[in-house]
Order: structure tokens, then C-alpha cells, then sequence
């Protein structure tokens, strides 16, 4: 869904009307319990899940499913690069309705980092998304919300907007799978590795940069991060010749597949 649906320009447009939330299936008890609540045809969590709610967080405005397939046509499985147009134009026009039923404020400021879980995770999902990763790291309270004042407002410009993944982190711990990565705080770019389980730095800029540092080094780390370019198969067997294995923080249940997911 995010190679299609998501990425088609009339739902991109639209979605800046909404609070658009990413939950990482499997890696939550209480987003499994959450999600479950949303679609869950045999009683157990699958492993993807989209729909779309009302500011309530509970009354569903579209057909939930494992996909926006289920709401707006198009087709299910393999082939998500090759979505009908009309079923993506019928996500974005539901999208510009729904939003003028619910207008929301004029002018409300973005002043939160869009963070994922935790560093393991977000490397992962960096690599899924082929982003580079930023890593709000200091162990000091005060002084991590001084860098998300700095940060946020770049997060959600017009330049950055979709083009990272953000985590905090307050333990060099954190860091043990990303090589270069010996800071005692600042802004740490990460260049995820092919699975997303290992990482180098790109980039680390001081926890007290100002604004336009921080803006000029995330585009440079913009223009040296270097994606995979594997297709979908080439890295499903590349990832089982070299063993990779990724343990989920929950158990699966998702029935589909002829073996169980790793």
C-alpha cells in the first residue's frame, strides 16, 4: 500500500489534512490490541491493517481491511506498484470529503518529531522505506526537547516532509548495531543497512545547532544516503542466503503465507 495508494499524489495532498498514524504490526501489545479492534476477520491480528476514522479515534469511515484495496478497489497481493488510477483517485476524492467534514484548525504548528519505537525498530523501517534515519540522542530531558524545538519545524518543511525516519534515544546503547555512531549526544543521520538491522552515520550534527545547521547538514545527508536497489524477490532471497532473521516483539498470528514469517 505505501508503493501505490500512499505514494499517489492526490492522497499525498490529501493526507495533509488528516493525522496519518503508522502502526508497526507485531511490535505492540497494546497496538496488536488496538489494531484488533480495527480488522481482525478470524479473531487474530494480521499482519497488515488500513482504514480510515473519524477525530474520535473509533467510528470507522471506510471499509477496513488489510489494505486500502478493501475500501477503494484495485488489487489485492502481489502488484501493489501497479494500482488501478481510478481506485487511487477514489482514496484521494473519499479523502478530500471526509477532511471537509472534519476542517480541524487553521494554523496549528507542528511541534512534534514524528518518532517511531525505538532505534531497532526505526532502522528497520528505514531500510523498508529506503530513508535515511534520524536519531534525537541526549540522555537530558530538557535538552532533547531544546533539539525537538529545533527539529520539528524542519521535520514537517516542505523540503524534508516524507524524506526521513526520526527516534529518540537517551543510551549509547542504543547505538551497538550502527557503526561510527561514538556521540555523547546530537543529531546522529543514519544510513540504514539492507535488512535494517545494522547502520553507519552519515552525519552528526551538535545538540545545539541552530536551525539552519541542522537544515544544511540533513540535505547533505539527503544526497549521500544510498538506498537499496534490490526488487522485492532479489531481497527476500538475498536476506535468507545470509540468514537474516528479524524476532517480532509479539507473536505472529497472521495465517496467510505457507510458513511462518520471520
Amino acid at each position: 500500500m505505501d508503493r501505490s495508494f500512499l505514494a499517489a499524489d492526490g492522497v499525498v495532498t490529501a493526507s495533509r489534512k488528516f493525522v496519518c498514524i503508522r502502526l508497526a504490526t507485531y511490535e505492540s501489545a497494546a497496538e496488536n490490541a488496538l489494531l484488533k479492534t480495527v480488522f481482525a476477520p478470524r479473531g487474530n491480528l494480521e499482519n497488515t491493517v488500513f482504514t480510515i476514522m473519524a477525530p474520535d479515534g473509533k467510528t470507522q469511515l471506510v471499509r477496513a481491511g488489510r489494505s486500502p484495496v478493501w475500501a477503494f478497489g484495485g488489487k489485492a497481493g502481489p502488484g501493489i506498484n501497479a494500482q488501478p488510477v481510478e481506485s487511487m483517485e477514489k482514496m484521494a476524492s473519499t479523502m478530500e470529503a471526509i477532511s471537509s467534514k472534519y476542517p480541524g484548525k487553521e494554523d496549528v504548528a507542528n511541534t512534534s518529531v514524528p518518532y517511531l519505537a525505538d532505534v531497532r525498530l526505526a532502522l528497520n523501517v528505514s531500510a523498508c522505506d529506503k530513508q535515511p534515519l534520524v536519531v534525537v540522542f541526549n540522555s537530558d530531558a530538557k535538552q532533547r526537547q531544546a533539539m525537538e524545538k529545533t527539529l520539528a519545524p524542519l521535520a514537517w518543511s516542505d523540503s524534508f516532509i516524507g524524506q526521513f525516519q526520526y527516534v529518540s534515544a537517551t543510551n549509547a546503547k542504543e547505538f551497538e548495531a550502527i557503526s561510527g555512531a561514538k556521540v555523547d549526544s546530537g543529531f546522529v543521520v543514519i544510513q540504514p543497512d539492507t535488512f535494517g538491522v545494522k547502520g553507519e552515520v552519515l552525519a552528526v550534527v551538535a545538540a545545539s545547532a541552530d536551525r539552519d545547521s541542522l537544515d544544511k547538514a540533513l540535505s547533505s545527508a539527503m544526497k549521500k544516503h544510498r538506498p537499496s536497489t534490490l526488487s522485492y524477490e532479489a531481497h527476500r532471497r538475498k536476506g535468507s542466503q545470509e540468514g537474516i532473521k528479524w524476532n517480532t516483539a509479539t507473536p505472529v498470528t497472521d495465517g496467510h503465507g505457507r510458513r511462518p514469517r520471520r
